[in-house]
């Protein structure tokens, strides 16, 4: 018996080594999903400012680079003191150079961690008093691949990946009740649409089939919150997408980042061409077609930080409902300083993927994930935040484009 004793203290031994590591890998394997949770934010900060397009790309390509080699450099840099105890060596201190990422890792994980939480606990604001969707699935329809997949390449391979949601519409009529609203305009009805990036990835047909789905819908007003094109060349898109939807109050546009790295000014005068108003940076007044009498409605649209300013709104009627149009979500703050009532934007695609628990990781905004898509009540702004239509990468997990139309209802003390 006493001979055997080694052999079973070094089987011990063996499976304290075996434990020990498995520890060592997870940690490693959570500070390196913290460290990606921090570069995360670092790129949605980034995608959020008026850079360079050039410069975007650059960023995105260092920051997965770093996420790749951040797990590598902790194995062989704290690799070596785990396997110097692991060899009877007994603890090491770490070097101060290493406290750094660990730092970052560390912070990374506790952003992860409160991100997720406030994902699973995100409810709709109470004015939100009715949702109606319905799930278009493109994929069961006949030749669906050769009607509205793209161009080959590695684009229409991403296109075709399994449980990609691009091509599963969801089309919905959601309605709010609003204490600003007057009763003159209860019933408004506006049908949002964002971020369509034409693009190679995916056809024309598509996005056709996306407006014949949107004019279903038969709004009074039709928004579109910018990100038309990643291709100049699918200009000629427009007449048979945007240029057949047209709303008894009019068509009303701002461009995006996107629309900016190309040619704006090609993009306008299209747009302009086919019946679309120009939000930027001005507002419009629409009157009740019900009462002439009544306090009108004012539009406006902003597009900074990539182009314009913000909307001048010292000789619009202070008593009046406001929506503005932006492209980004953030500049919710600079509505809710000017009053305004409903602020409808697009920009973060809904992260485009949407992990199990976690939820969206990449959102391009100083916000990070917190306004991704959906609505959100910072008073005195109801701001709603579209996941879009489409994008240069045609990627999509538990994160479906969208068309969706607001019906906008009075409250019984909307004074205005």
């Amino acid at each position: 018996m006493k001979a055997r004793l080694p052999h079973g203290r070094a089987f011990v031994l063996s499976g304290v080594k075996f434990y020990v590591a498995f520890l060592f890998l997870c940690v490693v394997f959570l500070l390196a999903a913290g460290f990606a949770k921090f570069m995360a934010i670092w790129i949605n900060w980034v995608c959020s400012l008026r850079i360079a397009r050039k410069l975007v790309i650059a960023d995105k390509g260092l920051n997965l680079l770093l996420i790749g080699a951040y797990p590598l450099a902790l194995l062989y840099g704290l690799g070596w003191h785990g396997a110097q105890f692991l060899r009877g060596g007994g603890a090491t201190s770490i070097e101060p150079l290493w406290w750094l990422p660990i730092g970052v890792g560390i912070f990374g994980l506790v952003a992860l961690v409160h991100a997720a939480i406030r994902f699973r606990i995100y409810r709709p604001p109470a004015c939100e008093v009715d949702v109606r969707s319905e799930r278009l699935d493109l994929r069961t329809m006949k030749s669906w691949r050769e009607r509205f997949v793209g161009a080959g390449g590695i684009m229409r391979r991403i296109a075709l990946l399994p449980g990609n949601e691009q091509f599963t519409i969801e089309v919905s009529t959601k309605t709010y009740r609003l204490p600003g609203l007057p009763a003159t305009w209860d019933g408004l009805a506006i049908v949002h649409l964002s971020d369509l990036h034409f693009y190679h990835s995916v056809a024309k047909d598509y996005f056709k089939l996306v407006c014949e789905q949107a004019a279903k819908l038969q709004p009074d007003i039709y928004i579109f919150s910018g990100d038309l094109l990643d291709d100049v060349r699918r200009l000629d898109w427009l007449p048979e997408t945007l240029g057949q939807l047209h709303a008894p109050l009019g068509q009303y546009f701002v461009l995006g980042n996107h629309d900016w790295y190309l040619d704006p000014v090609a993009t306008r005068s299209e747009l302009a061409r086919l019946g679309w108003t120009d939000l930027a940076p001005h507002f419009a007044s629409i009157g009740s077609p019900a009462d002439s009498s009544a306090t009108p409605l004012i539009l406006c649209g902003d597009e900074t930080p990539w182009m314009g300013e913000h909307a001048d709104l010292t000789s619009a009627p202070q008593d009046a409902f406001r929506i503005l149009v932006s492209h980004t979500p953030d500049n919710l703050e600079w509505a809710r300083r000017h009053q305004i009532d409903l602020m409808l934007s697009g920009h973060t695609h809904g992260g485009q993927v949407r992990l199990p628990l976690l939820g969206p990781i990449y959102s391009p905004s100083r916000y990070g994930c917190r306004y991704a898509s959906g609505v959100f009540w910072r008073d005195p702004t109801l701001l709603y935040v579209s996941r879009g239509i489409s994008g240069k990468e045609p990627l999509r997990y538990n994160c479906p484009p969208e068309v969706t139309k607001l019906v906008l209802r009075s409250t019984p003390s909307s004074g205005r």
